[in-house]
């Protein structure tokens, strides 16, 4: 079996990176990453099987990157609420300073890629680990802290004004300071608490 060469597999996955999020899977063509990632088109196939293949790749070095962004320094001795702020918070600032990687994610999501992949990770009868932080979170004793929803819904309400606010501010349209972040991290809680509506007559 040949060596992989690390160096030489990064650099294709970050030329991929960057083109498939400013190009899309399909105008991303394999001579243009081969060149990007100053390579030859063979090599890709010496490291990859084929387009889809690096496109998976790809997804899981991103997801843990995300993954472990999101959970860094997050205490789960705290209450549900103060965990997920600090989630939110540290998934903001991820997409933030990321915006291939954002990019990226959102296309894999819509596409034929992602959908299964989506499924899993909202199955929240079954957590394990390969769901995310959130999904945990809304799990197991936290789940009465959060409104009876299907996962779906909880998640559009949880992160639809992430997604939102992230695509502005990358399109110059809002600029993300640290009080507008713990904003919107606040008012996606009060989306999705189930002591919001107590008060409500």
């Amino acid at each position: 079996m040949p060596t992989v060469n690390k160096k030489k597999q990064k650099a294709i996955l970050n030329a991929a990176l960057e083109l498939f999020s400013e190009q899309g899977f399909h105008d991303a063509p394999m001579a243009q990453l081969a060149e990007q990632a100053h390579v030859g088109v063979g090599s890709i196939y010496r490291y990859f099987k084929d387009k889809n293949k690096l496109i998976e790749e790809l997804y899981k070095e991103v997801d843990e990157a995300l993954q472990m962004a999101i959970i860094n320094g997050v205490d789960p001795t705290l209450s549900t609420k103060q965990q997920f702020l600090h989630l939110i918070t540290n998934l903001i600032h991820f997409l933030k300073d990321h915006p291939h990687e954002f990019k990226f994610l959102e296309q894999y999501y819509h596409s034929p890629f992602g959908i299964d992949k989506k499924r899993e990770k909202l199955l929240l009868e079954n957590p394990s680990d390969s769901q995310t932080p959130f999904i945990k979170l809304f799990s197991g004793n936290s789940s009465k802290d959060v409104k009876t929803l299907p996962a779906q819904a909880l998640y559009a309400l949880a992160f639809g004004p992430v997604l939102f606010l992230i695509r502005d501010a990358m399109a110059g349209l809002i600029k993300l300071d640290e009080a507008l972040i713990t904003q919107v991290a606040e008012g996606c809680w009060d989306a999705i608490s189930s002591k919001t509506g107590d008060l409500v007559t």
